[in-house]
């Protein structure tokens, strides 16, 4: 386990919705029932647990999209409900998002340079040059300044995402399932670009994900969520070789097996067919 310091604390987080039922009942939903997680310097938390378990209310309410009924949460050591509003706003600078959809998620009407801008713009922190820079960290050459995201591939439309998510110098990245949206062999190429920018600039993801391969190749801890509620955290290898929650064992046994060969349940392979060599003489 990590010893260093932690950059982003979730304590006891409880999140609540209120919902119709029937025709004026009401009931209330546990979207996020007493999470707890830690966050280190350097390091990559892997969150993983079937769609509608609570994953992406986690990650709203940690970007103040919604409000927690009670529990903490803490960057950089600081508890963001001791902070006014825009003491909120600017703190939360340091943690930023990548999200799924590369196509959705950069508006279509801005230039590339104008998409990679624009935080900079909003916090009085413009230049040219750092644009530049912020795009060639990334592996998008200057020259594609004035182009569109239209004439990008998924790949790299998910690149210029990253690089208007390192504008701010945040130190953390929520990664809400990165590389989902792309072609296996563009997978690759994006995943070894996170892992580079992280040990070039120290940065700490909380990194979120169905495809639990790539979580145990990226991350060093992994926590399971079911039902609003954390079921397991541990070491990576802890998680994926010996877990010890039956859901978590769920979730393993779902991970395809690219060889029909090796799997469980795979049919006995086919005899091989009788022929004139191999046939006996009697």
């Amino acid at each position: 386990m990590s010893t260093s310091e932690p950059v982003l604390e979730i304590e006891d987080l409880h999140v609540r919705f209120t919902r119709r039922s029937g025709w004026r009942g009401r009931h209330v939903v546990d979207a996020v029932d007493g999470v707890s997680l830690t966050l280190h310097r350097g390091e990559t938390l892997g969150l993983v647990g079937e769609s509608g378990c609570g994953k992406s209310t986690l990650v709203r309410t940690v970007f103040g999209l919604n409000t927690p009924a009670s529990g903490d949460i803490r960057i950089l050591g600081t508890r963001l409900a001791d902070l006014s509003a825009l003491g909120q706003r600017r703190l939360r600078n340091r943690v930023q998002l990548v999200f799924q959809d590369p196509y959705s998620s950069l508006d279509p009407r801005l230039s590339v340079h104008d998409i990679v801008a624009e935080p900079l713009t909003i916090v009085g922190r413009y230049s040219k040059d750092r644009v530049v820079e912020l795009l060639e960290s990334v592996g998008i050459g200057a020259e594609t300044l004035r182009r569109t995201p239209a004439q990008f591939s998924g790949g790299q439309r998910q690149r210029i995402g990253i690089a208007r998510a390192l504008a701010l110098d945040p130190e953390v990245l929520v990664l809400d399932e990165p590389v989902s949206a792309l072609d296996v062999s563009v997978q690759a190429q994006v995943i070894n670009l996170l892992q580079d920018l992280q040990r070039e600039r120290q940065l700490s993801y909380l990194f979120i994900a169905h495809d639990l391969s790539v979580v145990r190749h990226l991350s060093d801890r992994v926590a399971v969520m079911r039902q609003g509620r954390i079921v397991e955290i541990g070491e990576r290898d802890q998680i994926f070789e010996r877990p010890s929650h039956e859901y978590t064992r769920t979730l393993l046994a779902a991970i395809p097996i690219p060889d029909p060969h090796l799997r469980a349940d795979a049919p006995p392979a086919p005899r091989p067919a009788l022929t004139r060599t191999n046939r006996g003489t009697s």
